[in-house]
């Protein structure tokens, strides 16, 4: 049976069906023959972008039995039938009950084309009306799996709605728990691609590591490379690889051809604004990746999405420890909003954990919050640019006011708002 065939030909007639193989092969179209029905629906697939083309009279299953049962296992795959005179009006009641078109013996070559050419084109358009469907409930249920309501976190589903069906590599951007692998899935399932989203981390993987783990072909662990085909490679903290690693996955990234590429998503673990920080890719790696960037915002900056998610893991919690939802007041609130979230979207489930099971939850002072992943000065340069930001916010962003409230001449508050990125040149 090979992979690419097109049309299943049922027909105990070994002369007829070997004829019919024929005509087709001439067209270009794969087609494998079957001499019984029962034959033929074993191999059959509800996903299968083919067409069966079955006689009427055969001894065991008739054609009409044949028909029926393809029915209940791929009920969209067209099935013409092949009759002899006697059995136009049998073939002419079949197709009222839902055969695809019937074909009369001795049918001329372009005739039998014409009609299986017509039944693939109709396949065709069923799947990629199914496959469209699928993505657009996907994309409608996209504001439950990346929950929100926020203006960041809206712009960064609109991005991943947008970049979703083209073809290009993808780079995301984002502290730790900030949700990327979320945000790659999405991204994989918004885009309509038939083979499987494989999740890699890179902290894995080495030049000694490197073949083994991307290339093996073994049926019991396979590779990423091989899983990933017709689909999407999501390579975590891609940062971390050393230059020789980041040198072979350029190679593979520019050799992908053929019948099964992938799309490969990348993850840096850090804020879009600092993509060459630590730890850095190679500039020919970067622009290979970068051809769409999505910046996952980390939670302080998204406003009063805090409570929403903290609802949100609480009732998964409560769900999965069989405990009763924990009373809050207002008072107890009052810190999510506050808090840093240095550990963002991870630290706030397990907080919510911790409120289920009834264990007491700690804050950090600011003093103790270090975020991950950055050295001093990266940390100091994060603190300054929350502190601008929060005075912005407070005078509504009046710069002069938010100078007062640091107390800080203007002049210096438009020199940190600069070194800090918040301000561009002409804003």
């Amino acid at each position: 049976m090979t992979e690419k065939t097109r049309v299943y030909v049922v027909d105990d007639d070994g002369d007829l069906r070997e004829a019919l193989l024929e005509v087709l092969a001439s067209e270009g179209i794969p087609a494998d023959g079957f001499a019984t029905g029962r034959d033929m629906l074993r191999q059959l697939d509800p996903e299968w972008e083919g067409v069966i083309l079955s006689d009427i009279r055969m001894p065991g299953l008739s054609g009409l039995e044949v028909m029926q049962e393809a029915r209940q296992l791929a009920p969209d795959v067209p099935f013409i039938l092949i009759t002899a005179h006697g059995d136009i009006q049998m073939a002419v009641k079949a197709v009222r009950d839902g055969a695809f078109d019937f074909i009369e013996k001795p049918a001329p070559p372009e005739h039998l084309l014409a009609v299986v050419a017509r039944a693939l084109t109709t396949r065709k358009l069923q799947l990629e009306n199914a496959r469209l469907r699928r993505r657009v409930a996907r994309g409608a249920n996209l504001g439950a799996r990346f929950l929100g309501r926020s203006a960041v976190i809206r712009t960064c589903r609109r991005e991943i709605i947008s970049v979703a069906p083209l073809d290009v590599d993808v780079l995301l951007h984002g502290e730790t728990g900030t949700g990327k692998e979320l945000a790659a899935r999405c991204i994989h399932d918004l885009s309509g691609a038939e083979g499987d989203f494989v999740s890699l981390n890179c902290g894995s993987l080495s030049e000694a590591t490197f073949d083994d783990v991307m290339f093996a072909e073994s049926e019991t662990r396979p590779g990423a490379i091989p899983r990933a085909r017709g689909g999407t490679l999501f390579l975590d903290n891609v940062t971390s690889l050393s230059e020789t690693v980041q040198l072979r996955l350029l190679d593979v990234m520019d050799r992908r051809s053929g019948e099964s590429p992938f799309r490969v998503i990348g993850a840096n673990p850090r804020s879009l604004s600092d993509a060459h920080g630590a730890g850095e890719l190679r500039d020919d790696l970067y622009y290979r990746l970068n051809l769409a960037e999505i910046e996952l915002p980390p939670l302080r900056d998204r406003e009063n999405d805090v409570f929403l998610l903290l609802d949100l893991f609480i009732n998964e919690s409560v769900a999965r420890h069989e405990r009763r939802y924990p009373t809050m007041t207002a008072d107890d609130l009052r810190p999510f909003k506050a808090y840093h979230w240095p550990g963002n979207l991870r630290e706030l489930r397990n907080v919510a954990e911790k409120l289920v099971i009834g264990l007491k939850v700690r804050f950090q002072k600011p003093s103790e919050q270090v975020p991950d992943g950055l050295d001093y000065d990266s940390a100091m340069q994060d603190f300054e640019a929350s502190l601008l930001r929060a005075a912005l916010l407070k005078a509504g962003g009046r710069k002069g006011e938010a100078a007062e409230l640091l107390k800080i001449p203007r002049k210096r508050l438009y020199l940190r708002l600069k070194a800090t990125g918040l301000l561009q040149d002409g804003s």
